[in-house]
């Protein structure tokens, strides 16, 4: 198995300001460390749900001939196509929705979340288009190259790990540092609402062309 194939989406699932900055805020939050937790681990069976669903997908796809493209080359292609999209569509609006408490109405409605609806959250925050597109397309590569089950698995499970390390970061922050963690985790928040859309348009830019050279090289 080409696990070296599935890094690029795994990566650029990690890498999505919104729920980054939604755990950040929690953190803040007077229940506590739960609904951080809770939201990260939504974000994460979020990601799990839909890698299994692709993974079973892929695996009902014809086997590649040498009369047609190869099912990942195929996948790849598109997967840039959408992303390139994506990235054209966010430059364009120049906006994230971060979760900055700089809107009222948004700190109000965060601070009321328990953690159920904080997990809720976080499964919903995973339905952007850069990061469905993304797992879609690990999960079918994975599920055309059919592994064995064990193996399927563990890949898996370490792609739903990898996918969820940087919105895991903060809590894990908080944990160690405690009270010594306010100052980077402000910083952090930030950060990401001053440039948190121009670092989207990168990050979906450079998946893009990953995306594109796996393809034409599958195609080759």
């Amino acid at each position: 198995m080409d696990i070296a194939a599935l890094v690029p989406a795994a990566v650029g699932i990690a890498l999505s300001p919104l729920p980054i900055a939604s755990v950040v805020f929690l953190l803040g939050h007077r229940r506590g460390y739960g609904s951080a937790v809770a939201c990260a681990l939504g974000w994460m069976a979020a990601v799990a749900v839909a890698l299994v669903v692709a993974v079973a997908v892929g695996e009902q796809l014809p086997p590649a001939t040498d009369d047609g493209p190869p099912v990942q080359a195929i996948v790849a292609l598109v997967a840039a196509a959408v992303l390139l999209v994506l990235a054209g569509w966010q430059w364009t609006r120049r906006r994230l929705p971060d979760g900055s408490p700089a809107s009222t109405r948004w700190a109000d409605a965060m601070e009321a979340l328990g953690p159920g609806r904080a997990f809720l959250l976080g499964a919903l925050l995973f339905l952007s288009p850069k990061s469905v597109v993304l797992a879609l397309a690990a999960g079918l590569t994975l599920g055309d190259e059919d592994p064995a089950a064990l193996q399927t698995l563990v890949v898996g499970a370490l792609f739903v790990l990898a996918s969820g390390a940087v919105v895991s970061l903060p809590v894990l922050l908080a944990v160690a540092l405690g009270r010594r963690a306010e100052r980077p985790l402000r910083t952090m928040r930030s950060w990401i609402a001053e440039w948190g859309a121009r670092a989207l348009v990168v990050v979906l830019v450079v998946l893009a062309v990953v995306q594109l050279v796996i393809g034409v090289t599958e195609l080759r």
